[in-house]
């Protein structure tokens, strides 16, 4: 895969997902901006907000193939990938559940969750999602931070309590298998989201999934917020990822 996939990826497929890295996502571009200029091609940064990911990363993982059978939907605004083979296969009240435990099945559950624990989808979808499928140390802080940003954009827009508030706004393009074993999975997903001054720069954010004995669930982060594991990607390092459009 080359960056010629990624970009046109970007112009052509533009799948949209989010995630709660999303709020953190445009803070780390908008603070890192400086220091992506500054940074050299063989070279690390660091900004306020967080680092830039300017080399390749070595991975133990190998690299999963998603099912040939890939399709999308949109869930609150956003498209997504689907796959009969992979998952998921339980769709009810809002949720995702039931994916296949290989390397695809962790990589779509991965993506379906993140989107359902966002504030915008609203409580009815996201209570559920952080309570029966995040898991982890940091579980009950995540739901606090997702119910306390419900608030708080639920106050900004002036949405009744239990209504979604507004739609998310980012472009799905590459994920990259970190680390895998049969009972968690380490990946980045490589995302672009506008960052507020015009620009949409790409970031990677690091994603854990475990497997629970009968279906994937999102471990929580450090913390219960994406905040530390989001890194800006500078344009030539994003051939380290392999694009949800390849195949298409």
């Amino acid at each position: 895969m080359t960056y010629d996939v990624i970009s046109r990826a970007r112009r052509t497929t533009r799948r949209r997902v989010t995630a709660i890295l999303i709020a953190a996502t445009a803070a780390v571009c908008a603070a890192a901006a400086a220091a992506i200029i500054s940074a050299g091609p063989n070279r690390s940064a660091t900004s306020p907000m967080g680092p830039v990911l300017v080399r390749p990363e070595t991975t133990s993982g190998g690299q999963a193939a998603l099912p040939d059978d890939l399709d999308w939907v949109d869930v609150a605004g956003v498209s997504i990938p689907v796959s009969k083979q992979s998952g998921p296969h339980i769709t009810s009240d809002g949720q995702a559940r039931g994916f296949a435990h290989d390397r695809g099945g962790a990589l779509l559950a991965a993506v379906h969750i993140i989107v359902r624990v966002n504030p915008q989808v609203g409580p009815d979808v996201f209570e559920p999602t952080l309570r029966t499928q995040v898991v982890g140390a940091d579980a009950v802080a995540m739901r606090a931070q997702v119910a306390q940003a419900y608030d708080e954009l639920r106050g900004q827009v002036g949405v009744a309590d239990g209504q979604p508030v507004g739609r998310l706004n980012a472009t799905l393009l590459g994920y990259r298998i970190v680390s895998y074993t049969d009972d968690e999975v380490a990946l980045r997903l490589l995302t672009e989201a506008p960052d507020g001054s015009g620009n949409s720069p790409m970031v990677s954010t690091e994603i854990r999934v475990r497997w629970t004995g009968s279906d994937w669930a999102l471990l929580a982060p450090a913390g219960g917020t994406f905040d530390q594991a989001v890194t800006v990607v500078l344009d030539p390092y994003t051939a380290m990822f392999l694009p949800f459009s390849a195949g298409r």
